[in-house]
């Protein structure tokens, strides 16, 4: 007899990931990835009757139509695991205070030693930092990297952008450079790079990586960017708002998330976030014309893809279809498209 669970509300999507695995495991008798399709595994309109009656018994509630929609591990458990309107405790700043726009320069954190070419500065996103330092380093070949964290305190995507220039200049100080960005930051190396390129600087390489989605219409304000972002948080970990910072952390952790954060600046970090969504949202994307690469997840919009006019622009889409960008940093497509883009 299985152990049953409550219900769906009771689960993070990382414990769903792992309960759809194991029973998918059990059917297809071989190991399965939070990625693999059931389809690609041997499943059928039969097998998703049969499999999706034993997750319900397992204690899941999920409909035969749901696994036909959202046909990996991944996919079905962010769909079962939606925002929910809750404000954690250890997540929730309160109400943001006025932006505090400029500050000093951006402080480079090494990430890969070596002499194979020019250096490669990445601007991180703020959720994922490590995961990206992995990825980076894997990615290097020989290449020097450095990253660069973004800080919270408000101000524009042109604020942050030139707070960036200065770590940039300072190796090589004549180029070529190469910027890579993560999420939001992918937006703001996008910035540097078109501002590297008007004086006049070569920009070899500007690649972006899970670069935010189309903000909704009219723009949202950061509090109401909070909201919504405690509210998806509140779901993916099964959050219902008592749970101690060091708790959350801890889910945190396991899936992946803030893992170099420390518990006590998780709800900072989230006005971090909401201040630095609002700026992606209010930027106005000028076109850029250099050398870019684009690796995205899905097919949806994403305003920077419009702002890569150039003819050396392409983009590497993404069939995972995730709002999490971990499975964009593990695929080895990804990898691969990087390394050739970073070849010395």
């Amino acid at each position: 007899m299985h152990p049953k669970i409550p219900d769906r509300t009771a689960l993070s999507c990382l414990a769903v990931e792992q309960l759809v695995g194991e029973v998918w495991s059990a059917r297809f008798g071989r190991a399965v990835t939070p990625y693999d399709d059931f389809f690609d595994l041997g499943g059928d309109s039969l097998t998703v009757v049969e499999v999706t009656a034993e997750l319900r018994e397992r204690g899941l509630p999920v409909r035969s139509s749901a696994a036909l929609r959202h046909p990996t591990p991944a996919r079905l458990a962010e769909h079962l695991t939606p925002p929910r309107p809750v404000r954690p405790a250890a997540l929730d700043p309160g109400p943001l205070p006025a932006p505090a726009p400029g500050g000093g320069p951006l402080r480079a954190l090494p990430i890969a030693a070596g002499d194979e070419g020019g250096p490669l500065h990445v601007v991180h996103s703020e959720s994922h930092v490590r995961a990206e330092r992995e990825a980076v380093a894997a990615w290097a070949q020989g290449r020097a990297a450095f990253g660069f964290p973004l800080p919270g305190a408000g101000g524009t995507v042109e604020d942050l952008a030139e707070r960036l220039l200065p770590a940039l200049r300072a190796h090589p100080p004549q180029g070529p450079y190469r910027l890579l960005g993560f999420g939001h930051g992918a937006v703001v190396a996008l910035e540097a790079a078109r501002r590297l390129r008007a004086e006049g600087a070569e920009v070899a390489l500007l690649a972006l990586l899970a670069p935010p989605p189309a903000a909704d219409e009219p723009t949202p304000d950061a509090e109401e960017l909070l909201t919504a972002r405690l509210a998806d948080l509140a779901g993916r970990f099964a959050l219902e708002g008592g749970e101690s910072a060091a708790e959350v952390h801890a889910r945190f952790r396991a899936a992946g998330w803030y893992e170099d954060a420390a518990p006590a600046d998780l709800a900072a970090l989230q006005a971090g976030w909401a201040r630095l969504a609002h700026a992606v949202a209010r930027y106005g994307h000028p076109p850029y014309e250099g050398r870019a690469l684009l690796v995205a997840d899905g097919l949806g919009r994403i305003p920077v893809e419009a702002a890569l006019s150039g003819a050396e622009a392409r983009a590497h889409r993404l069939g995972h279809g995730l709002r999490s960008p971990l499975a964009l940093l593990r695929d080895p497509g990804t990898a691969e498209t990087m390394r050739k883009a970073l070849r010395p």
